[in-house]
């Protein structure tokens, strides 16, 4: 099931389950929003693994002026990525070039011809000696973008089947009963017809932090 957060004359705000498609595989969310005969003009999108707010035009003229207000405004993440920070900074800005295409493992950023430039800005919440949480603004919207940046980082994002390992998922499934991949759109803000919005859903991540924290 889906979540409306917020509806009016103007947008749709959907909180969307890790695992559904947006409109590829069903169940999708266009399937579900269908069946509530709400509009499917999406002015964001996420992928199939990653959960949380989306921004949909009630009307398709407004889809334009709608995503020109979300590009001059926040699109906040919040992940849980592989391996304790031990770096001295707790900001940085990951500003590998990529492909605007999934890509794997071996390869996030893709075929260098192919590559185009985007920015990823994080921002260390907390770590452990197994875990670091981080919150995530995007500049740009390349496809899997923070996803291929954290693993660049060499903190990839826990549960990502394309881009952390097998073994590794396996066994954080094992352990913490959680199979799913831990990216979440927790935070839309933004300025349209004059009127500032914010809407916020923030993922939980306790449970990987109960026993050693810094």
């Amino acid at each position: 099931m889906i979540q409306i957060v917020e509806e009016n004359h103007f947008f749709i705000i959907v909180n969307k389950p890790p695992g559904m498609s947006v409109h590829n595989q069903a169940p999708s969310l266009v399937e579900e929003l269908n069946k509530l005969k709400k509009p499917i003009h999406f002015v964001s999108r996420l992928d199939q693994e990653t959960s949380g707010l989306m921004l949909i035009a009630k009307d398709p003229e407004l889809h334009e002026a709608l995503a020109v207000a979300l590009q001059d405004g926040v699109k906040q993440y919040r992940a849980l990525l592989r391996s304790p920070w031990k770096k001295e900074e707790k900001t940085q800005t990951w500003k590998w070039a990529l492909t605007d295409q999934a890509e794997g493992y071996k390869n996030p950023q893709g075929i260098s011809a192919k590559r185009v430039e985007c920015e990823t800005t994080m921002q260390v919440v907390r770590s452990n000696q197994f875990f670091t949480e981080i919150t995530a603004t995007i500049a740009t919207g390349r496809q899997h973008q923070i996803r291929k940046h954290a693993a660049l980082a060499n903190h990839p994002v826990v549960g990502d089947k394309r881009y952390n390992e097998g073994k590794y998922n396996k066994q954080i499934e094992s352990f913490y009963q959680s199979s799913r991949m831990l990216l979440h759109a927790e935070k839309l803000q933004f300025t349209f017809k004059k009127k500032d919005y914010e809407f916020k859903n923030p993922l939980k991540l306790d449970q990987f932090f109960k026993e050693v924290s810094k």
